[in-house]
């Protein structure tokens, strides 16, 4: 059943964005609307949109246009303009976490084949280091002090959306053009098995906040690399053999987190972790949506059996 939202056309848990010229507004008065909205579809021809921050549960945004459309470059503009004087800097820091509603945190993949993402834009670099340095030479706490709240709070917001944009580009890297490929770095790419930790744990409310606080006193630097992050999701999914888990792993490919190329580590994810019933849901799911006859020997998911 579609419905008419402002600018929107909602598709169940879908909303198609229908703006009658290159700029879409989603007001505040339409969030009770959006609540149940978790993919979002944005046609090439939009060029800014403004209400990212109205979906409550989205997880994934998917735009086919070449613009810069939630105005990423501005934010990095303005929060990298006070660099040099370290309270200007830190009071548009704080601007920025309070002033506004944030983004879903529940959002997953930004699938942008032709945009640029945020972390080839200009200052990302120099304001990703601002705050590394920053925050790595505080004497507290990170979830304590409120300069380190605020640095902590800018950085995860950024490192977030980061996330995303790989996480997209995990989703269909084929239909990436050239010079966009070419900006999501080889070694910071997500492999099939990271993209399922990754989307699983934020769809069992896992944050960066909870990440960043574990370091303890005068331990950001923690946060730097990808795989710290990947390490400590794996290490606090607590995975229950139960129905929860088998509607959260249908939920999943429903998104299109768990496809055929990434099966087999989720499979192999349930049998390290002794999750017996739920392994064998996953291979009846796999062999039924990827047939033998059509999957190839190399994706025989059948052979798992046996390791039950």
């Amino acid at each position: 059943m579609e419905t008419q939202v402002e600018c929107l056309r909602l598709e169940g848990r879908r909303a198609v964005v229908q703006p009658e010229g290159p700029v879409a507004r989603v007001s505040a008065k339409a969030v009770p609307a959006l609540r149940g909205v978790e993919i979002l579809l944005i046609p090439p021809e939009v060029d800014a949109f403004y209400g990212l921050n109205r979906f409550e549960n989205l997880r994934i945004v998917e735009y086919g246009g070449t613009a810069d459309v939630f105005a990423f470059q501005d934010s990095l503009d303005w929060l990298s303009e006070k660099l040099a004087d370290e309270e200007a800097f830190l009071f548009r820091l704080a601007t920025n976490a309070i002033g506004a509603r944030p983004i879903s945190p529940a959002l997953t993949a930004i699938a942008a084949p032709r945009m640029r993402p945020i972390h080839a834009m200009v200052h990302w670099d120099c304001l990703m280091a601002a705050l590394d340095e920053r925050a790595a030479n505080g004497t507290v706490r990170q979830d304590t002090s409120r300069e380190n709240i605020f640095l902590c709070q800018g950085y995860a917001q950024l490192k977030r959306l980061e996330y995303a944009f790989y996480l997209g580009f995990s989703l269909e890297e084929e239909g990436y053009a050239p010079e966009i490929g070419a900006c999501y770095r080889q070694e910071d790419r997500f492999t099939g098995e990271e993209r399922l930790i990754y989307a699983l744990a934020l769809l069992r409310g896992h944050s960066y906040q909870e990440f960043y606080t574990n370091g303890g006193t005068n331990d950001f630097r923690h946060m730097r690399p990808k795989e710290h992050y990947l390490e400590h999701l794996r290490r606090n999914l607590a995975l229950t053999d139960n129905d929860a888990l088998r509607r959260q792993l249908l939920q999943l490919a429903d998104l299109g987190f768990l496809d055929q190329d990434n099966c087999r580590a989720a499979v192999d994810l349930l049998l390290r972790s002794r999750l017996t019933e739920a392994t064998a849901f996953l291979l009846d799911y796999c062999n039924r949506r990827w047939p033998r006859e059509t999957a190839g020997a190399d994706t025989d998911f059948l052979d798992a059996e046996f390791a039950l």
